[in-house]
């Protein structure tokens, strides 16, 4: 079995309409551009938001901080809701889908590069400095009114630094960028989120059993071959799974391999007979009825509905 050849998009002016359907004369950031901040940098408000992003992967980290409204945030097998007052850190090479938007969803997202912070912060050093980078650790999760606040008015300094754009405009965005990051990781201290802090075991099973599910299904789709990574009996696995999440262990490993297809059917240039080979099923048929099944449509129709 070989790894899915799924396109990891890039931050350039064509993965703006990936994500937006049109430009915005909002004010705010780069709503009303395609162009880029040292074509490491977006900025951008919610406006003209797509209903439904991905699945797909990108090459950049985002930080997204949501003032009103919501928006379902499936990364991997995990669901989270971005809601008032949340804010949302993503990194590279992550699978990820973003759909059920509210009509009244508001919010602000940063996009950038890890060579864009270079100078400022080594890529190498942001998960060991801001435990929301970390794989392990939750991306998601709420802020007070006045850590919102406190955000907000950095996202609004950035915006304004563009419009101005005098100079050292950039080295000042990398500035408030930074203090976004530890503004963030004192709301994290504070709230106790590092996953090694979670009391209840079984909450913390469930947490690792699915984000080792969205790093190995491609090679890996049995639950016995989690649960010997996991030093826990298979049976013991299912049952926690079960009983926390009203899912069978195995529907984690099945979700994870929908979202992947989905993923090579919209944004790579394989034909089902190649996904159905880099997935490991037996032929084209096998697929598609794993495919129909879980989603209630055949590869071709999604395919086309999304061409």
């Amino acid at each position: 079995m070989t790894d899915p050849d799924i396109p990891s998009f890039n931050l350039n002016d064509q993965y703006f309409f990936i994500h937006k359907t049109d430009l915005a004369e909002t004010g705010f950031g780069l709503d009303n551009s395609t162009k880029l901040i040292e074509e490491g940098l977006g900025v951008y408000s919610a406006a003209n938001l797509r209903e439904e992003v991905g699945p797909l992967k990108s090459d950049f980290y985002r930080i997204a901080l949501c003032l009103e409204g919501s928006l379902q945030v499936d990364i991997g097998v995990e669901t989270f809701f971005h809601r008032k007052n949340t804010i949302h850190f993503h990194v590279p090479d992550r699978l990820f889908m973003m759909k059920n938007k509210s009509p009244d969803l508001a919010s602000y997202y940063l996009f950038f590069t890890g060579s864009f912070l270079e100078e400022i912060l080594p890529e190498g050093k942001l998960n060991a400095h801001y435990p929301f980078f970390n794989y392990l650790n939750t991306p998601f999760f709420e802020l007070s009114d006045a850590e919102t606040e406190q955000i907000k008015q950095a996202f609004l300094a950035i915006s304004d630094e563009i419009k101005i754009n005098k100079s050292d405009a950039n080295t000042s965005i990398k500035l408030w960028i930074t203090l976004i990051l530890i503004y963030a990781k004192r709301s994290y201290i504070r709230q106790e989120l590092v996953r090694n802090n979670i009391i209840d075991k079984n909450s913390k099973l469930v947490a690792q059993y699915k984000k080792m599910v969205a790093q190995y299904f491609v090679t890996q789709r049995s639950v016995k071959d989690y649960a010997e990574k996991m030093a826990v009996s298979p049976n013991h696995l299912n049952k926690i799974i079960k009983q926390e999440t009203g899912k069978n262990a195995g529907d984690f490993i099945d979700d994870m391999l929908v979202m992947e297809i989905k993923a090579l059917l919209r944004y790579s240039q394989l034909n089902i007979s190649e996904i159905a080979y880099q997935l490991d099923f037996t032929d084209t048929s096998h697929l598609s009825k794993f495919f129909k099944k879980h989603t209630g449509t055949t590869p071709t129709h999604y395919r086309q509905k999304y061409s």
